[in-house]
């Protein structure tokens, strides 16, 4: 079992992470880092490769905004930086979708350091933008969007990390419906949720090449009190059942509109439009993609193969240009696979995939 240590937040919970983070890239010696920057006047979470450490100040892993699944930028990070030591800071879906990615492109990730922090979840991009909006006009600073309003909103939903994130039923419709919220499958996994974040948060580092002289006990306060632990497990427990009952009200006001199988899924993808936006923007597409034959019909093993490591980021449905609740249909499929085969995509890096 992995040890758990407290940081103490000092009531600066995202100032603490960004010092830890910065205090892992010296410890562990490393050359660069995949992140998202916090976007200064540009509303937009687009992620970012830096060198300097001094960046770090203004990347942002709680910005209650998602635009791009990072993983998929991964295998090429990772190819043009083949020698060198680097880290990717990313939410738990994306660590989801780079484990399945690595299962279906057979590359390696000997040489980098995944970093994830629980996600309270994200809004779709109107709703940020709108709460943005507000929050510059009620506090205008010298520019508009600046980090500090930006910041602000991270700080909001911060205050209510002990009660799993803020008004979930404004998030976008993946993260309402997420079935594993929690950083689980990084090298390090920093867990907000269920916690009292300005006084403290925990932190579990996992067995990797690069860090097996990393010395965590410079870089933390002390070991974690269990009952922490416990009210992070707990709270967990309850946001999987919330979440189960959302899809649940979700699956019935679909009704006909859900698929049976995945021949169903077949079928609606054939017959919807040529655009292909879904696929375009999936991390497991981008390393392993289904494609339609001369009759435009799919292969039923390859779409089965692309269901059944779904990392349920919703990119795919945010991407759709007739609003279609693809996420809810793919889930809805996944959720009938991962009972068929017992297999949770991004559970392990070592559990094969079902389907090769």
């Amino acid at each position: 079992m992995n040890d758990v240590w407290s940081l103490e937040t000092h009531g600066d919970p995202l100032g603490k992470v960004r010092d830890f983070i910065a205090e892992v890239w010296l410890e562990s010696g490393l050359d660069g880092m995949l992140v998202t920057m916090n976007g200064g006047n540009d509303i937009h979470a687009i992620p970012r490769y830096i060198t300097n450490t001094a960046l770090l100040k203004e990347i942002n892993p709680l910005k209650p905004l998602m635009e791009i699944n990072a993983a998929r930028l991964i295998p090429e990070l990772l190819a043009n930086h083949p020698f060198e030591k680097i880290a990717a800071l990313l939410r738990p879906c994306e660590i989801r979708a780079l484990i399945e990615m690595t299962k279906h492109a057979s590359f390696k990730i000997d040489n980098l350091i995944t970093i994830s922090i629980d996600c309270l979840g994200t809004l779709p991009v109107d709703e940020y933008q709108w709460r943005l909006e507000r929050l510059v006009k009620k506090t205008p600073t010298e520019g508009k969007n600046s980090v500090a309003e930006i910041d602000e909103l991270t700080t909001e939903a911060l205050k209510f990390a002990r009660q799993g994130g803020i008004v979930p039923y404004r998030y976008r419709s993946a993260c309402q419906v997420c079935t594993s919220p929690a950083a689980e499958s990084a090298n390090i996994n920093i867990h907000i949720i269920g916690l009292p974040v300005r006084q403290q948060l925990l932190v579990v580092i996992t067995e990797h090449p690069l860090l097996i002289r990393f010395r965590i006990e410079t870089l933390v306060d002390k070991k974690a009190d269990q009952e922490l632990l416990l009210q992070h497990k707990r709270l967990l427990s309850k946001m999987s059942e919330r979440h189960q009952r959302t899809m649940e009200r979700v699956n019935e006001g679909l009704g006909s509109l859900l698929p049976a199988d995945v021949d169903g899924v077949i079928s609606q993808l054939e017959n919807c439009g040529d655009c292909q936006n879904c696929l375009n923007v999936c991390p497991i597409c981008s390393v392993d993609r289904p494609n339609r034959n001369t009759e435009g019909h799919y292969d039923r093993t390859d779409v089965l193969r692309w269901l059944i490591s779904c990392a349920a980021c919703g990119m795919c449905e945010q991407s759709c240009p007739n609003h279609l609740p693809i996420h809810s249909i793919f889930a809805h499929i996944r959720q009938q696979l991962d009972q068929e085969w017992d297999y949770f995509p991004g559970r392990s890096l070592v559990e094969p995939l079902p389907l090769i």
